[in-house]
């Protein structure tokens, strides 16, 4: 493999992730139940599919305490953390949303250090607050004609958007020791499928199944919704593996983050959104801060 194939790897994972997060806020109508069902559950199939196809299978002599890490995180991370996600890009703009991704790499930082004992660098202590202050300036309504538009950027939208990033977070660190023992698509596989039994176990329990499958029938939705899970569960999943294998995780880390930019350009192109400038300057103190905290 070419040196330079982890990089690529993780650009076009930056890329497939945005351009997932733009077909998902065209979805915005949604239920965010069912579109995390739908796309958690077609995903869950096509890395089953991708394992079998490369000679892999699912393990056979995993431990119990490893099953339950793996499903817990499954559950966190793909049922609750990306439901919130969903239900936050249905207030805000993808540009605003993916600021708020930023938070997801200083957060796996700290949980790493509490948790698994990993050495905490200083990159965190300069890189965090920069992370912050990019979120702060997307959000928060600086200067005169912020004022005058309150509802340009919905806090709630932001609370929970933030709220499935650090979900996310916390879910990888979780599953983080099984990972270390397991095939990256087998254990992925594994955490989509237990996200999507208990996701649809929990809405049947109280009675709204047939709103929590409602994507599952041949519609217009699927225009957008299809891709969104095929760019965003799938293929963007593959490049972040391949990104890690073949680079180095913490370079793969920073180029994943380019995200923010790509969600920005690509929601004026395609979307037609007008991100103003406190925006942008927000998304790249967000990537800089990123940058330190994977560097240093």
């Amino acid at each position: 493999m070419a040196p330079w194939a982890g990089d690529a790897m993780a650009l076009s994972c930056a890329l497939a992730w945005a351009i997932s997060v733009l077909l998902l806020r065209r979805l915005s109508a949604q239920n965010p139940v069912a579109l995390n069902l739908f796309k958690n559950s077609l995903a869950a199939l096509l890395h089953s599919l991708t394992l079998f196809a490369t000679g892999g299978q699912f393990a056979s002599d995993r431990s119990l305490e490893d099953w339950l890490l793996l499903c817990a995180s499954g559950v966190l991370g793909l049922a609750l953390a990306d439901t919130l996600f969903l239900a936050g890009l249905r207030r805000i703009d993808a540009s605003v949303a993916a600021v708020t991704d930023c938070v997801y790499s200083p957060t796996v930082v700290v949980l790493s250090f509490l948790f698994l004992g990993e050495a905490l660098g200083v990159g965190l202590l300069i890189g965090g607050p920069l992370v912050l202050l990019g979120l702060l300036v997307v959000v928060l309504p600086i200067g005169r004609k912020r004022r005058l538009e309150p509802a340009l950027v919905d806090r709630k939208g932001v609370a929970l958007a933030l709220a499935g990033v650090l979900m996310t977070a916390v879910a990888v660190i979780i599953c983080k020791p099984v990972l270390n023992r397991s095939s990256l698509i087998e254990a992925t596989a594994v955490r989509l499928w237990a996200g999507s039994v208990a996701l649809f176990g929990f809405e049947a329990s109280f009675g709204r199944a047939k709103s929590a499958l409602a994507l599952f029938r041949p519609q217009a939705a699927w225009r957008q919704a299809l891709p969104a899970a095929l760019m965003g569960t799938y293929v963007a999943m593959l490049l972040w593996l391949g990104g890690i294998k073949y680079g180095t995780a913490s370079r793969a880390a920073l180029l994943n983050q380019m995200g923010a930019i790509f969600v920005l350009v690509l929601s004026a192109l395609v979307l037609g959104e007008r991100p103003p400038f406190l925006r942008w300057l927000g998304a790249g103190i967000a990537v800089v801060g990123v940058a330190l905290i994977v560097s240093l």
